[in-house]
């Protein structure tokens, strides 16, 4: 029990716990199977793109221009499944195209110009919202096709597609994070950026790959995002940038990278569907939950400073006692 309670994903399961069965103490039928079966669904566009941005954010970049690039993607895909020819297979081509290109126009920006992740998402949400506003001339895209808009209630198995989606996003980020070179050179990245060239590898590569794959799995997002609405307001995802960030950041993730996981951010993402929810069912105002979300993200960034300082300390130690011990040997 020691050992699990220094785990950061068990702790913050049990604050999962805790926080669900607070609210069910005031709000009963927070625990019915259809209740928590809509925290699930409500969720699983931020899942996805959460997976995403733990990738960024392990290897000390941030991408806030993601809640532009779900909008803009949206309303590509939105006006592909209005052409009569358009099936399933067709938007969901558009979308990832359109989300990859969008995270390369990142990812080039940083790697070419060197210019921090920071400065070049916060540009370019503004660019790729205002190219969006100017190209639809804030219109919204509506009258979708029922096979598009039946997509986020159909069903594999008896499992609602928005989850085989989000499973199979999970399967492969998982397969290229643990059993490929690319996905533990991100790690590389994030934790020493100087070693990770010195031994060779290509970190403006890697950062090229976690933007592209962010935009990927954004434009994935756009059209569950679509079907689930039924119309696309060029303004869509406005903001929700912030939620996605706060979810990896919730999860574990050290936003001076190296470090992160997607159980951890996938928990994250629960614990913040579970406070909407449950501000929603003890009829709480809707504006605490950005209250509460500023505060868990606080004592999260501070528990990781905390936590590093308290390794950097230990490693101190260690490397004076190694030396003194060398001395002394001599």
């Amino acid at each position: 029990m020691k050992n699990l309670l220094k785990n950061r994903e068990f702790v913050m399961f049990l604050i999962l716990l805790a926080i669900g069965g607070g609210i069910s103490l005031v709000a009963p039928s927070f625990l019915a199977p259809s209740n928590l079966l809509s925290i699930v669904m409500n969720n699983i566009i931020l899942a996805i793109m959460a997976m995403g941005m733990t990738l960024v954010v392990v290897t000390a970049g941030i991408d806030v221009s993601v809640g532009s690039q779900l909008g803009f993607a949206a309303i590509f895909v939105g006006l592909m499944a209005l052409q009569p020819s358009s099936n399933i297979f067709t938007v969901l081509l558009i979308g990832i195209v359109c989300g990859i290109l969008l995270g390369l126009v990142n990812g080039i920006l940083i790697t070419v110009a060197e210019i921090p992740a920071i400065v070049v998402t916060l540009g370019t949400l503004n660019v790729f919202r205002g190219s969006l506003l100017l190209y639809t001339n804030g219109r919204w895209v509506t009258s979708m096709p029922a096979w598009y808009t039946n997509l986020y209630n159909t069903k594999i198995l008896m499992i609602p597609m928005p989850i085989v989606i989000f499973v199979a996003v999970l399967a492969l980020t998982h397969f290229l994070v643990k059993y490929t070179t690319l996905g533990r050179s991100v790690y590389a990245l994030g934790g020493n950026s100087i070693a990770a060239t010195r031994v060779g590898i290509n970190t403006g590569l890697v950062t090229l790959f976690v933007f592209a794959y962010m935009g990927a799995l954004t434009g994935i997002s756009s059209v569950l995002y679509g079907a689930q609405l039924g119309t696309i307001d060029p303004n869509g995802g406005t903001g929700f940038e912030m939620t996605v960030i706060a979810a990896v950041v919730i999860g574990g993730a050290n936003v001076l990278g190296g470090s992160g996981s997607l159980l951890g951010t996938l928990i994250g993402v629960l614990i913040l569907g579970t406070l909407q929810n449950g501000i929603i069912m003890m009829h709480i105002e809707p504006y605490w939950q950005n209250v509460v979300m500023g505060l868990i993200i606080i004592i999260a960034v501070t528990f990781d400073v905390i936590n590093n300082r308290k390794n950097e300390m230990s490693r101190q130690i260690i490397d004076v006692a190694d030396d003194v011990k060398a001395g002394s040997s001599l």
